[in-house]
């Protein structure tokens, strides 16, 4: 049987159920499984998970930060707001593309008071998004109004494009555009230019 330092074995175990995860789905991932593949006793995991849904509730967790990472790093390479929006929006997509098991774990309901550091994760990940579009209104790029309600309209956007991507492909959006960056620019410019004749 494998040896790990006691936090290893925590880390090890999730990243083992993100990738049973990402290979057959949430229907097969179990800790008997995972204790399987990490080599130890099949009680092993349930000294760091107290079931399966603690586990669902860690890799969504995880997701959440992994997403915040790479939509912070998409944003500090664009100048504009409207550019940056772009960014993140691409980011959140490319995310959902590359994880989509992990996506839908991390917007299935949790219970708050269970798990209070996931709920922690996806709002720091939205907040990402609200202080975006809040110093853009600063700078003037995009008009005054609840911040709130336009972060959510374009995060739902993002969202929007993200599982549809995932079910249909990206191109298949809107056909002639070749990339996801693309393809969220032309929903971008509809959602800030606004639709109204």
């Amino acid at each position: 049987m494998a040896q790990y330092h006691h936090g290893n074995l925590r880390n090890a175990l999730l990243t083992i159920a993100t990738e049973l995860l990402a290979e057959d789905g949430v229907h097969a991932l179990s800790l008997r499984k995972m204790a399987q593949r990490a080599g130890v006793s099949h009680n092993a995991p349930y000294m760091h998970f107290a079931d399966k849904e603690a586990v669902l509730a860690a890799i969504a967790e995880e997701g959440f930060r992994e997403l915040s990472v790479e939509v912070e790093s998409a944003i500090s390479q664009a100048s504009t707001t409207r550019l940056q929006l772009i960014a993140a929006s691409t980011a959140y997509v490319n995310f959902a593309l590359n994880h989509p098991n992990q996506v839908k774990l991390m917007f299935c309901p949790y219970d708050e008071e269970k798990y209070p550091s996931l709920i922690e994760s996806s709002q720091a990940s939205l907040h990402l998004l609200f202080d975006l579009v809040k110093i853009g209104q600063e700078k003037r790029e995009l008009i005054s109004g609840n911040t709130q309600e336009m972060t959510k309209a374009i995060w739902a956007m993002a969202h929007g494009v993200a599982t549809l991507s995932i079910a249909y492909k990206t191109n298949n959006l809107l056909p002639g555009k070749i990339s996801t960056e693309e393809t969220i620019s032309v929903f971008i410019d509809c959602l800030l230019d606004g639709l109204a004749a």
